[in-house]
């Protein structure tokens, strides 16, 4: 299991409560939300900014270069944003063929 950060250093500015967090924007996902949320409180992270909580295959923290750098230094794997991209394909397919083999009454 893993946590993944992108390369995609987007300018932004992001408004958080009554300020604004300005900086380049990373994104942060991770095989399980465990492992997601783990890193998150150990970057120091709030559980509240994940984006997406419930979509297993989107789901993922913002994060600016200081805090991609400490998730790279907690173990976080850095790959590229198209590679991030690519994984993504590949987790909706596989949750995509997981449903597709559970009987009708159970799917969601």
């Amino acid at each position: 299991m893993t946590v993944y950060v992108d390369d995609m250093f987007r300018k932004a500015t992001v408004p958080n409560g009554a300020r604004s967090a300005t900086g380049e924007w990373c994104h942060m996902q991770a095989d399980t939300r465990e492992e997601l949320d783990a890193m998150a409180d150990q970057i120091g992270l709030r559980r509240s900014w994940i984006q997406y909580p419930d979509d297993d295959v989107k789901r993922h923290y913002d994060v600016t270069r200081p805090r991609r750098a400490a998730a790279v230094a907690a173990g976080a794997v850095e790959v590229g944003m198209l590679d991030l991209a690519r994984m993504r394909a590949k987790w909706r397919a596989a949750e995509r063929a997981g449903r597709s083999s559970e009987p009708e009454s159970e799917r969601g």
